[in-house]
């Protein structure tokens, strides 16, 4: 099945666990058991169940825990049910992180976006201390820690977005925290030896979320959007999944960051395609700036190889869900602030 052709939500939750060729040698090469901290985000509970479908495909025993505060308890049940084991608690409170079983495997996806503008202490406490409790709690084990590209310098198109070798440049509290929850693991990795390694995402596209669904209801409301980012990156949750399963392969000491982002997307261009297939007429306004928060992930295409779902499908497949009031899970993005406040 294509990304393009998911009609309902059965398949659209069958289509993000559909392991591809690759992962299913990769995850086959992975030995141990696997943990996913704070795995019950918008990725964190289909990136082990993608990994639990390649170990079936590949024959693969081994057993699967996620560890978090459940903020939906329904998860609890529905986990324990296809065999993961759950553990409700605090990741920054050391009496629980030591409850936790020893695990080869971590997948880090613990950490706080939205509100960071307007809560100094929590980002701190959420993007760089408990960070670095759990990865003292886990400094024998191999880390992929979740990250962000938020805290790239802007660049214009012709650069082709920021790669991995770029100097930092954060703005806002969430891009300097989020630079900081990588430095916490670093500081685990110089001091114990961890191997571990910083993903660095930037807009995965789901049909329940995603700046595809965000422009998607703009698009179905509006009559004229006035852009502040004119370009937007585009990746499949399916793909970025992958490479997040992927990147556990290549975790070192000291760590190695990888960009995990899809192509660079002109904005304008999608909100014209949509409008067209709504038959919808929207005007856009795009930002006279030259610089914007575009990224380059060649090194992971050229280290993993391409990916399964294209920007196109994507845009079909939103525009169709949105047209038709599928479900959604009103967490919108924020791709527009382009001054990095969340």
């Amino acid at each position: 099945m294509r990304y393009s052709d998911i009609c309902t939500e059965q398949e659209l939750n069958d289509f993000m666990i559909t392991p591809s060729s690759s992962l299913v040698k990769t995850v086959g090469k992975i030995k141990g058991d696997i943990l996913g901290l704070g795995a019950t985000g918008k990725m964190g509970i289909d990136l082990i169940r993608l990994i639990q479908e390649a170990d079936k495909v590949s024959g693969k025993k081994r057993k699967y825990f996620i560890a978090s505060t459940f903020s939906n308890p329904e998860n609890i049940s529905k986990m324990e049910a296809l065999g993961i084991k759950t553990f409700k608690g605090d990741l920054s409170d050391t009496a629980f992180l030591k409850k936790l079983p020893d695990v080869k495997n971590i997948y880090y996806m613990a950490g706080f976006k939205f509100g960071t503008s307007g809560s100094f202490q929590k980002a701190y406490h959420m993007n760089i201390i408990m960070p670095y409790l759990a990865g003292e709690r886990f400094k024998n084990s191999d880390i992929t820690c979740f990250s962000t590209c938020n805290f790239y310098p802007h660049l214009t198109r012709k650069t082709g977005g920021a790669r991995e070798t770029i100097p930092v440049a954060p703005q806002g509290i969430y891009g300097w925290t989020a630079l900081g929850r990588e430095n916490a693991f670093n500081i685990i990795s110089e001091k114990y030896g961890t191997k571990i390694a910083l993903y660095r995402l930037a807009y995965a596209q789901h049909l329940y979320y995603g700046v595809l669904i965000d422009i998607a209801k703009m698009v179905k409301a509006q009559s004229r959007i006035q852009l502040t980012n004119n370009y937007v990156n585009l990746i499949s949750q399916r793909d970025a999944n992958e490479v997040a399963i992927k990147c556990l392969t290549m975790a070192s000491c000291p760590p190695s960051p990888i960009n995990c982002t899809g192509p660079i997307v002109d904005v304008e261009e999608i909100i014209k395609t949509m409008a067209k297939k709504m038959g919808k007429k929207v005007k856009v306004a795009r930002n006279k700036a030259k610089e914007f928060m575009i990224n380059n992930d060649d090194l992971a295409v050229g280290k993993f190889g391409a990916y399964r779902d294209k920007p196109s499908e994507m845009i079909e497949a939103a525009v169709r869900w949105v047209k038709n009031g599928g479900k959604d899970w009103n967490k919108p993005t924020g791709f527009l602030n382009i001054d990095h406040k969340y």
